[in-house]
C-alpha cells in the first residue's frame, strides 16, 4: 500500500496509513484520528487483497467494536460505492462457538473480511491475518491480548497497536513496555509512531475539527479548552501528552503532599473563622495490632482542610463507641457525614453507628476494588490542590507510604502495606485510611448539598491579607493555587 494517495489525511495519519512494517506501534493523544485513519487502511487492504484476507480488530469494549464497522467502515464503503455485508453493525456473528466469542463481521464482495470484536484475547488462538489493537493500554488484560495477537502475524501478517496511556498506569504496563523497548534496543523491529496533542495541533487537527463542526476556534483557544477539560494533571499527561504515569511508585509522594501542607496554627485560624463550615469525617476501626484513626475535614470554598486527627492504640470497642458518640453529638462543629470501615472488624461498630445516626453514617466496604477506587479519589484531592493538611512529618510519612503496583495483566492496584516503625510499633497507614474514608464521606455528602459554600468571612470580611499569605481567598504565590 506504500505510496497510496492519502492527501485527505493529516501528515501523521498519512504516515501511519502508508507504513507497511510488520509491527507498528503508536503512542498517541486521544481523539486525534488514529482509529479513523486505521479504518481507511483496513478498507483499502480488503479492497486490494480479496478472498482469504481477514483484518482482525480488538477494541476495549463491544460498543467501540460495533462503531468501527457501523460508523467508519460503512462510511468508506458508501463513498466508494461498495456493497459490503454487515455494515449496520446490528448483528453479532459467532466466530468461536466453544468459547462463545462473537464479533461484528463485515464481508466485502471480493470475500475479504473485517472481524471487529471486544477485548477477547482467546479469539486470536489459531488465527492468522492482520491484527489491529485499539487503545491497548486501556484493555482489561492488555498483556494477554498482546501475547495472543502477536503469533497471528508469523506468516506475513501485520500487527498494529495504538493507544493513549492509562491515567492510573505505569511504565510497567505491557503496552508501556512495548513502547519503551521500541525506543531502546527495539528487539522486535517495531515501527514507532508518537503523536501528542501538540503534534496533532501543529499538523492541522484544529482546522479539521473546525471544518467538521463549523466552529472557528484558534489553535491556542482549542488547546486551552482541551487542557481545562482534563480533570487532573495525570489525566492531561496520559491522555493527551503521551506521558506514562508513575503509578508504580508512591500514591502520594512528598512532591505532591508538600504544596498541600500548611502550618497547623493557620488551619486552626481558618477553622475559627468558619465555625459553620461543613464537616465530614472518616473512622478506621482497629483494636490491638493497629491504631483506630479519626480524620475530620472542613470544607471551605473548594478546599478541604484536615482540622482534627486522632489515633488510639488498643482502645476497647466500648470506649471507641463513646468516642464516636462524643464527636457525632456535638452541637457545634457538627459532623454532617461520617464514613466507617465496615470490613471485618469494623462491621459491627459501623452497623451500630448507622443505626444510631440514620442518614449521617456510611458503612464502607474496603475490599480490594472499592479500596482502590477510594484511594484514587483521595489522591485526587491532593493532585488538584483541594486538600490542606498540617505540616507534620509523622502524617507525611503515613500518607506517603501506600503505593501502586502493576499486575502482570496491566491492572494497577493500591497497596497499603504494613511497616515497622522506628519505635517497634506496627502501623498500616491508619491516618491514611481515615482520610480515605473521609473522602468517601465527602463524596456522598456532596450529593445532598444543594449549594456551594460561600468563601466569605462570617462577619462580613476581614482585613486584607498580606501578599503571599496562605489564608483563604488569597493567592499563594509559592505554588500558584487558591485555597478558595
Amino acid at each position: 500500500m506504500a505510496g497510496a494517495d492519502t492527501s485527505y489525511f493529516l501528515p501523521y495519519q498519512e504516515k501511519w496509513i502508508n507504513d507497511e512494517s510488520p509491527l507498528k506501534v503508536a503512542e498517541k493523544s486521544r481523539r486525534v484520528g488514529f482509529t479513523y485513519a486505521s479504518s481507511y487502511r483496513m478498507f483499502q487492504k480488503c479492497m486490494r487483497r480479496g478472498r482469504g484476507f481477514t483484518q482482525w480488530v480488538s477494541s476495549r469494549d463491544q460498543l467501540t467494536a460495533q462503531e468501527l464497522i457501523r460508523d467508519y467502515i460503512a462510511m468508506w464503503c458508501k463513498l466508494a460505492n461498495v456493497a459490503a455485508k454487515g455494515l449496520t453493525g446490528r448483528d453479532l456473528t459467532v466466530i468461536d462457538p466453544e468459547k462463545d466469542i462473537t464479533a461484528f463481521v463485515c464481508t466485502f464482495p471480493n470475500g475479504a473480511r473485517i472481524v471487529s470484536l471486544s477485548s477477547t484475547p482467546e479469539a486470536f488462538a489459531g488465527k492468522g491475518g492482520d491484527v489491529f489493537l485499539d487503545e491497548v493500554d486501556l484493555h482489561r488484560d492488555s498483556g494477554a491480548l498482546i501475547d495472543m495477537a502477536y503469533p497471528c502475524i508469523m506468516w506475513g501478517g501485520q500487527l498494529e497497536m495504538v493507544s493513549a496511556y492509562r491515567v492510573d498506569g505505569s511504565k510497567d504496563t505491557p503496552f508501556a513496555r512495548v513502547v519503551a523497548e521500541a525506543k531502546k534496543d527495539n528487539p522486535q523491529h517495531a515501527s514507532l509512531h508518537r503523536v501528542t496533542i501538540h503534534d496533532a495541533i501543529a499538523q492541522g487537527l484544529v482546522e479539521k475539527i473546525n471544518e467538521k463542526t463549523g466552529r472557528s476556534q484558534s489553535r491556542e483557544e482549542f488547546l486551552r479548552t482541551t487542557r481545562a477539560g482534563a480533570r487532573t494533571q495525570a489525566a492531561w499527561e496520559s491522555q493527551f501528552e503521551c506521558k506514562v504515569q508513575d503509578a508504580g511508585g508512591k500514591l502520594l509522594p512528598a512532591k505532591v503532599l508538600a504544596p498541600c501542607e500548611m502550618d497547623a496554627a493557620e488551619i486552626a485560624e481558618i477553622e475559627r473563622r468558619f465555625p459553620d463550615a461543613r464537616r465530614v469525617a472518616g473512622y478506621d476501626i482497629a483494636r490491638r495490632r493497629h491504631a483506630s484513626a479519626w480524620s475530620e475535614w472542613l470544607n471551605v470554598g473548594v478546599s478541604w482542610l484536615l482540622v482534627c486527627r486522632e489515633t488510639h492504640h488498643d482502645m476497647p470497642f466500648a470506649e471507641q463507641r463513646r468516642f464516636i458518640e462524643a464527636k457525632m453529638e456535638r452541637r457545634e462543629r457538627r459532623i454532617l457525614r461520617l464514613a466507617m470501615d465496615s470490613t471485618g472488624l469494623g462491621m459491627e461498630s459501623a452497623e451500630w453507628a448507622a443505626s444510631r445516626w440514620p442518614g449521617r453514617v456510611d458503612q464502607v466496604n474496603l475490599e480490594s476494588h472499592r479500596r482502590h477506587e477510594l484511594c484514587m479519589m483521595f489522591q485526587d484531592w491532593f493532585n488538584t490542590g483541594a486538600a490542606r493538611i498540617p505540616a507534620d512529618p509523622a502524617l507525611r510519612e503515613d500518607y506517603s507510604t501506600p503505593f501502586l503496583r502493576t499486575a502482570a495483566n496491566g491492572n494497577v492496584r493500591v497497596v497499603v502495606p504494613e511497616f515497622e516503625g522506628g519505635d517497634g510499633e506496627v502501623s498500616h497507614c491508619d491516618e491514611f485510611m481515615g482520610g480515605v474514608l473521609a473522602r468517601s464521606a465527602a463524596d456522598s455528602a456532596l450529593g445532598a448539598w444543594t449549594f456551594p459554600p460561600e468563601a466569605v468571612e462570617p462577619d462580613g470580611g476581614a482585613e486584607p491579607a498580606s501578599p503571599g499569605s496562605r489564608t483563604l481567598g488569597v493567592r499563594d504565590e509559592s505554588n500558584s493555587r487558591r485555597l478558595v
